[in-house]
C-alpha cells in the first residue's frame, strides 16, 4: 500500500464504527444488464490504506451477492467470490486514467449507453475517480475463488474499484458488473 504510515484499525471497535456506512448510488444501465453500485463509507483520517482496506473487507456492507437478488449482508461471499479469498494483497494501486479509461470501455461493452446512463456517470462516478488520493483494483480472482454459483454475475467483468479520498474523509466502493 502507499501510505507510509502503519496506523491500524482499531480492534476493540466494531468494524462499522470506524468505517462508516452512508448509504450508496445505483446506476442501471436500461439498454444492457450492466450497472454499477458505488457505496459510501466515512472514513477517519488517523486509518492508512491498508486499515482501510481491512475495514473495508470486513464490513457488512461489503458482503453482497451482486446477483440481482437483493441478496446483501452475505455471511461468505462477495459477488462472484468467495469472501475469504479477498485480502488487502487481492488489491493494486491503480491510476486515475487507467480506471476511468476501463470502466468507460466496459460501459460501452454491450450497447452504446442512453444519455441519462452517461450523464449519471460522468456525475456520479468519474469525479469519485478523479477526486481519490488512492484508489486501488481488486484483481480478477475467479480462477481461484469463484463461488458455486459465482457466474452469474460478471458475463462483462466483475470491476471493483477501492477510491479513498482523504480530503473529503471517504471510501467509495465502486462495483460495475451485470447480473
Amino acid at each position: 500500500m502507499s501510505e507510509s504510515r502503519s496506523l491500524k484499525a482499531d480492534e476493540s471497535k466494531p468494524v462499522e464504527e470506524q468505517l462508516v456506512y452512508q448509504g450508496e448510488v445505483f446506476i442501471n444501465f436500461r439498454t444492457s444488464r450492466q450497472w454499477v453500485v458505488i457505496k459510501l463509507f466515512a472514513l477517519s483520517e488517523d486509518v492508512d490504506d491498508r486499515a482501510a482496506l481491512e475495514l473495508l473487507l470486513r464490513h457488512v456492507r461489503y458482503r453482497d451477492s451482486y446477483a440481482g437478488t437483493g441478496d446483501k449482508d452475505m455471511v461468505d461471499i462477495h459477488g462472484p467470490y468467495w469472501l475469504k479469498a479477498i485480502t488487502p494483497e487481492s488489491f493494486s494501486q491503480v491510476e486515475s486514467a487507467d480506471a476511468e479509461a476501463l470502466l468507460r470501455t466496459w460501459a460501452e461493452y454491450a450497447t452504446p449507453l442512453p444519455d441519462e446512463n452517461r450523464a449519471e456517470l460522468e456525475h456520479e462516478l468519474y469525479p469519485r475517480i478523479r477526486n481519490a488520493i488512492t484508489r486501488y483494483q481488486l484483481a480478477d480472482l475467479r480462477r481461484t475463488a469463484e463461488h458455486d454459483w459465482g457466474g452469474v454475475v460478471g458475463t462483462t467483468g466483475f470491476h471493483e474499484f477501492v477510491l479513498i479520498d482523504r480530503a473529503a474523509g471517504s471510501v467509495a466502493l465502486v462495483v460495475a458488473s451485470d447480473d
